[in-house]
């Protein structure tokens, strides 16, 4: 008997399921008797399985190979396995002797998981472990079964009874594998009362202290991201994403996690669109690639260390310590993403310092389709109390920890103290906003030019940090307007004047897909101002982000007698698709009386479509392959019309391209390209007319 039996025969079901699911392992149990050996040798067997070949060697069914397009552990894999179970002539039973999983996870060591994964690598692997919310070990007789709940994902891995780190198995993508082996080895052990592994930090100041850039490592990557220009609109590769995930994971990038979690990005971007990913958005993809170019750049020709190292960034927990807080909350929100994920965000700023902060339930449905972030909201615990009551009320955090962005940690260390219902006064709020030069300015705001001059600073582009990607703000306005509906946008345009006679408008989606979220907050909104009952708010705290080439304003509670939030009322609007029809049609008829209609900023608008259309050339340009055709035919014609619309450093970087040849072509258009996000960011602005 071949020993490449054995092998695969005593591989258990819970292994099995740890690297495909419980659904792929019950086909390949199914589809067992459809497997055709074709050879059984001492070192490959090789089997056909409804036209599938797959070949297996002493690497492990991780390593096998079958000539299906699965990206992970296809059902044929499976197949094989149960076919080789009966070859060997049983089922593979439990050893009489109880496996010593303690002393089995004692030999995965420090020196053993920095070997097998790098330092980079184990730093990520201790990174995931930290924002595992729960571990589940599940020891069994021929594996040991590990699941790290994450915030918006499980991770599930199988350890083996027997073999080193590469016999350990799962369903991971093979760039996340080896991170994500390690965070469940380091719960694991965690759970069996090993000492916690961690990265020396002495190490970790001392690689800081003699940072100097690799100029070697630069110029790999520099080719990988001019590669992935050139090659990946094109003919997208796993080799060229996995020489990215190489470069990012390297020992020497970890002196650069900036230029590291980028390469990642550009990775994951060619895979989605190397599998025609319905997520995919090539614009993304070029504003990453142009992104990592911009930053190798400014890195290899920058000698002001303090700028190198903003450029480098820095090597740091996903949390760190900052102390006791003195918080207000603000309000909290529902969310929805594309890829599936749910939850609920509660906002938080300290008075004493301006500083914002959030705190985030989520899960993503494919993983827990039990979890209701409005449940969560009202009864799952954060710092011993509920968000629900946190959101709305005056407390002392101790123990906080916050990641860079101001996410703050929810670990059990931390705890909420002297909670008292924050009752928002309208003198109080005003008295933030007059005082120009205290912590809560930024905050609060009376005046509409200043809140745009603002928000255009917190938006405004720069490779020294990254960019926000939403901020809290309190509007007090002195008159507001009734709500209307725009047909063509499909959004609720709520218009509100400031004192000096400027206006803006609030917004919300009208979206009944999904949760239906857009539609229930419209509801909630038109059921608190139409309530006769009820007076109009002093002020409304609203979330502004980039969207499409400007600011918008979206509210999510107002502050008056009673404080409402629009996911969370205090009496649920009716549900119901001729409810919210009732009220679209409401919101339609209506007069724009007491505020002017937004005038079409003709200028901003036609900027925007000049950038995008030099976005979409250099796009059609990479899928062609960099052809001198094509840069003819997409690229010539835009940069006459930069130069007569006056967008003269524009015409320059395009004329450039044009002019460019060979190796040089890519370095070119992702300059061009840059320029172009750029230039979008700053024409975003907030809308004010009057």
């Amino acid at each position: 008997m071949s020993k490449l039996i054995p092998l695969y025969a005593q591989i258990d079901d819970a292994t099995l399921e740890a690297m495909a699911s419980k659904g792929i392992v019950r086909r390949g149990r199914a589809d067992a008797a459809n497997v055709q050996f074709e050879t059984i040798g001492a070192d490959e067997i090789v089997c056909n399985i409804e036209g599938a070949t797959v070949r297996l060697d002493d690497k492990g069914l991780a390593k096998a190979r079958c000539t299906c397009p699965a990206a992970t552990t296809c059902r044929h894999k499976i197949a094989i396995v149960f076919a080789l179970r009966t070859q060997a002539g049983e089922q593979p039973a439990a050893p009489a002797v109880e496996i010593d999983w303690p002393a089995r996870l004692a030999t995965f060591d420090r020196k053993t998981l920095l070997s097998a994964v790098g330092k980079t690598g184990l730093r990520e692997a201790i990174r995931l472990f930290a924002l595992a919310e729960a571990a589940t070990i599940h020891p069994g007789g021929l594996s040991l079964r590990v699941v790290l709940r994450l915030s918006v994902e499980e991770i599930e891995i199988a350890v083996p009874a027997e073999g080193g780190f590469s016999a350990v198995v799962s369903g991971l993508p093979e760039r996340r594998r080896a991170a994500g082996h390690a965070a469940a080895i380091l719960a694991a052990r965690r759970h069996f009362g090993h000492e916690t592994i961690e990265i020396d930090e002495a190490e970790a100041v001392a690689d800081q202290k003699v940072f100097v850039p690799d100029g070697p490592l630069l110029a790999a990557m520099r080719d990988a991201v001019c590669r992935a220009y050139s090659q990946g609109f094109a003919v997208p590769s796993r080799a060229l994403e996995e020489r990215l995930m190489l470069l990012a994971i390297s020992s020497r990038a970890e002196a650069m996690p900036r230029l590291s979690a980028s390469l990642r990005r550009i990775a994951e971007g060619l895979e989605q669109r190397r599998s025609r990913n319905v997520n995919h958005d090539p614009v993304e993809l070029l504003r990453e690639i142009a992104f990592a170019h911009a930053l190798l750049y400014s890195v290899s020709h920058t000698s002001d260390d303090a700028r190198l190292r903003r450029l480098a960034g820095t090597v740091r927990a996903e949390y760190e310590p900052i102390g006791d807080l003195g918080l207000i909350g603000l309000g909290a929100t529902l969310f929805e993403t594309l890829a599936g994920a749910v939850g609920v965000t509660g906002h938080f700023v300290e008075p004493a310092t301006g500083r914002r902060f959030t705190a985030t339930l989520a899960r993503g449905t494919t993983h827990d389709t039990r979890f209701d972030p409005r449940a969560a909201h009202r009864t799952q615990s954060i710092w011993g109390h509920t968000l629900a009551r946190l959101s709305s009320a005056t407390f002392h955090l101790s123990g906080a920890q916050a990641s860079s962005t101001g996410q703050l940690s929810l670990s059990q260390t931390s705890r909420a103290e002297a909670i008292q219902p924050f009752k928002p006064g309208q003198e109080e709020i005003a008295g933030w906003a007059r005082d120009r030069s205290g912590p809560l300015a930024d905050l609060a705001h009376m005046s509409w030019p200043i809140l745009a001059d603002h928000l255009a600073r917190c938006f405004a582009p720069s490779l020294d940090a990254p960019p926000l990607s939403a901020q809290p703000v309190i509007l007090l306005p002195s008159r507001i307007a009734p709500v209307t509906f725009d047909d063509l946008t499909q959004r609720l345009r709520w218009p509100l004047m400031d004192m000096s006679g400027a206006w803006i408008s609030l917004s919300l989606d009208h979206d009944d897909e999904g949760r239906g979220l857009g539609a229930s907050r419209i509801a909630a909104l038109e059921a608190a101002l139409g309530d006769g009952g009820n007076k109009r708010p002093f002020a409304i705290v609203a979330i502004a982000r980039p969207d499409g080439g400007k600011i918008v304003l979206e509210p999510i509670a107002l502050w008056g007698e009673t404080q409402t939030l629009l996911d969370f009322p205090d009496r649920i609007p009716a549900q119901g698709g001729d409810v919210v029809s009732r009220i679209m049609a409401g919101l339609r008829r209506r007069a724009a009386q007491f505020a002017p209609p937004p005038p079409a900023d003709v200028v901003v608008r036609q900027t925007s479509h000049l950038l995008q259309t030099g976005v979409d050339a250099l796009i059609g340009f990479a899928e062609a392959g960099l052809h001198a055709s094509a840069q003819e035919r997409l690229l010539t014609p835009l940069a006459k019309t930069y130069q007569l619309a006056s967008l003269t450093p524009l015409a320059e970087l395009f004329s450039r391209t044009i002019a460019s040849r060979g190796n040089d072509a890519s370095p070119a258009a992702l300059a061009t390209a840059q320029g172009l996000f750029t230039l979008q960011s700053f024409n975003s602005r907030l809308q004010i007319w009057t």
